[in-house]
């Protein structure tokens, strides 16, 4: 339950007698006048907010454990082995940046040992899906935004909660860190496209297409392929452990767990909402 800016939406039993019906076939019920200690909000434009009755108040520890793990695979991933298969990949055939990124796959560099043009698409994967995903995700944020006002909703909590910059929801006041996807759509009766889990879904592709890619390169020859056999660690256990590996082997732990428990995350959103 909420106070001061929400107002609970009223269930049509709730309204007052008389309904009249619309020209759609429809019902209208005028609103009641709110409850002592609960009023509607509305903004310097003349918006008149219809809070919900019920919802997930996402608390300010919900947010931070959401956002260690979130923000660590993006920064270990793309900036620490991005940078380094980029920076390692192009010292060990000796050209620039920009060869390794767009001329990695020609003939010209197909190296016996090492899989040059796997290197690339690798740092192509971690750092241009990461633009594809933050770019899709915040128009899908922005689209929900629109939606949640165009039903008369507060929404700018809920599109930043479900956008990659959920890091600011800290800020918001606990009468306003409420998700309106947690609630029934009957009750608050957006488009069913909200319900999609589109965010989750994207953040599945890229994780799901990152792991390929990591398990190729270690497959087919690493960027620092010769620097492990100028030290011979290609040898024994070293083959398969060594520090120039272990990067990869984070990667391949933060992409599985973030797709492990990603089911597990939906399904809590589902029953907060049921």
């Amino acid at each position: 339950m909420y106070s001061n800016s929400y107002a609970r939406a009223r269930l049509p039993t709730e309204y007052n007698s008389g309904a009249a019906e619309s020209a759609s076939g429809h019902n209208t019920y005028p609103l009641e006048k709110p409850e002592d200690g609960i009023s509607v909000g509305s903004d310097g434009d003349g918006w008149l907010f219809r809070p919900p009755e019920n919802g997930h108040v996402i608390t300010r520890g919900e947010v931070i454990s959401r956002i260690v793990p979130y923000y660590e695979m993006f920064l270990t991933n793309v900036f620490l082995l991005g940078w380094n298969v980029l920076r390692d990949a192009s010292a060990s055939v000796k050209v620039d940046y920009s060869v390794t990124l767009f001329q990695a796959c020609s003939d010209r560099y197909d190296i016996p040992g090492f899989d040059y043009c796997a290197a690339s698409r690798l740092v192509w994967g971690l750092a241009g899906g990461a633009v594809i995903y933050f770019a899709v995700t915040f128009l899908i944020a922005l689209l929900l935004w629109i939606e949640l006002r165009r039903k008369g909703y507060h929404s700018t909590f809920t599109a930043l909660w479900h956008s990659p910059i959920f890091i600011f929801c800290f800020l918001f006041p606990e009468e306003k860190r409420v998700d309106i996807l947690s609630i029934p759509n009957k009750y608050v009766e957006l488009s069913l496209w909200t319900r999609a889990h589109f965010h989750k879904i994207a953040l599945a592709i890229y994780c799901a297409v990152c792991l390929g890619l990591v398990i190729m390169s270690l497959t087919r020859g690493t960027a620092e392929t010769f620097v492990i056999e100028g030290q011979q660690l290609d040898e024994g256990l070293h083959k398969y452990y060594n520090p120039y590996l272990v990067p990869y082997y984070v990667a391949i732990y933060t992409f599985s767990r973030t797709l492990v428990t990603m089911p597990v995350d939906v399904e809590d959103v589902e029953s907060i909402g049921r």
